[in-house]
C-alpha cells in the first residue's frame, strides 16, 4: 500500500497536481495511523 501511494504521490507531483497530492498525503496518514493502532493487517503484496 505504502508503495503504491509513494508512486502515484510521484506521478501527481510531476503534474503538480496539489489536490491529488494532498488526497494521497491523507491516505498515507490513515495508513500510518492504522499501524500504529495495530489494525492493519498485511497481505504479502495479494
Amino acid at each position: 500500500k505504502v508503495a503504491r501511494i509513494l508512486r502515484e504521490i510521484l506521478v501527481a507531483g510531476s503534474k503538480r497536481d496539489w489536490d491529488r497530492i494532498i488526497e494521497l498525503a491523507q491516505e498515507l496518514e490513515e495508513l500510518a495511523r492504522e499501524c500504529r493502532d495495530g489494525s492493519i493487517v498485511e497481505n504479502d503484496g495479494k
